[in-house]
């Protein structure tokens, strides 16, 4: 690297002052001095050293090129080093910092549901899900939650993920009932489904959450409260695998929004069992029929056993 320590330089030659001269005339003589490689040149040196290289010209040529390499070295590091500065700026901005109350580790889930105001919401709020919506969940759970996690489906949410082929959607899609029957959100066939067909796929949709906290953040990192208020209906908990740890568990897809049947007669999609994330049609589905399941007796959620107290 060069370090030039004086910018200005007499290209005159030094005028000698009379003994005890009082003159307060600048020294613009002072020398400079220059790093190269690892040495350090006065204006002394390097006029000794213009020299040399006049005398020896092969060198001349050696050392213009040692000194563009040195030069190029030292624009491609400032360069990475803006670049990697830049990143890290853009990282941290991309990062808001959460509001989060002082006791927010000791939260219990109803409290959520409390504070969101989520038991006062009316039917005309529970609107479907843009893909913006989605893509909001998935960005609050990639920023607090698992910075690695890609949600890569080529499937928009709205339409769910792909169930077989990639690209494919599973054969169901979003509708919100009419006010006066409610005004639900439901999944229903969009073609008919024969008995024993693979229906949902969770492995393919649903996120877990490593534990109690992690679901805290996520909560309160949502842009928006009724977000928040759609999340605490939307997550149960599932033992991963027959062996396998308990997981706080949600879904950012139009699967998520299947309903419970209020009989066993209503009931025709079932999962193979209560670690499974599969579900298939236990009868015949017709086209325009809604996809109902059960939970309770299924994927009973314990807030307690994750560390999410329920209260």
């Amino acid at each position: 690297t060069f370090l030039i320590k004086r910018h200005q330089i007499m290209t005159r030659a030094k005028q000698p002052q009379r003994h005890g001269s009082t003159s307060s005339r600048p020294n613009h003589n002072k020398d400079i001095t220059i790093k190269f490689g690892g040495g350090n040149y006065d204006s002394q040196s390097m006029k000794k050293h213009s020299k040399y290289l006049a005398a020896n010209p092969q060198g001349l040529g050696a050392k213009y090129f040692v000194a563009g390499i040195v030069l190029l070295l030292f624009m491609g590091r400032t360069y990475f080093q803006s670049q990697s500065t830049t990143n890290k700026l853009n990282l941290k901005q991309a990062l808001p910092k959460l509001d989060l109350p002082k006791d927010w580790q000791s939260w219990p889930f109803k409290r959520f549901k409390t504070e969101f105001q989520c038991y006062h919401r009316p039917s005309s709020a529970f609107e479907l899900y843009t893909v913006e919506d989605f893509q909001m969940m998935r960005d609050t759970y990639i920023q607090y939650v698992d910075r690695s996690y890609k949600f890569d489906d080529p499937v928009p949410p709205t339409e769910g993920y792909s169930l077989h082929v990639k690209g494919t959607p599973q054969p169901y899609y979003a509708k919100k009932q009419h006010v006066a029957d409610g005004g639900q959100r439901g999944l229903y066939a969009s073609r008919d489904i024969h008995k024993g067909e693979l229906v949902h796929n969770g492995t393919k949709s649903d996120v877990s959450f490593p534990n109690a906290n992690a679901y805290r953040r996520f909560m309160f990192g949502l842009p928006k409260r009724e977000m928040g208020c759609d999340v605490t209906e939307w997550t149960w908990t599932q033992q991963q695998g027959e062996n396998g740890p308990l997981k706080l568990m949600t879904g950012f897809t139009i699967s998520i929004l299947i309903n419970e049947g209020w009989t066993d007669e209503d009931v025709n999609v079932l999962p193979e069992s209560d670690v499974s994330p599969l579900f298939y049609s236990t009868r015949d589905i017709q086209k325009g029929e809604e996809l109902l399941t059960t939970y309770e007796t299924l994927y009973s959620t314990d807030h307690d056993a994750v560390g999410l107290m329920w209260k």
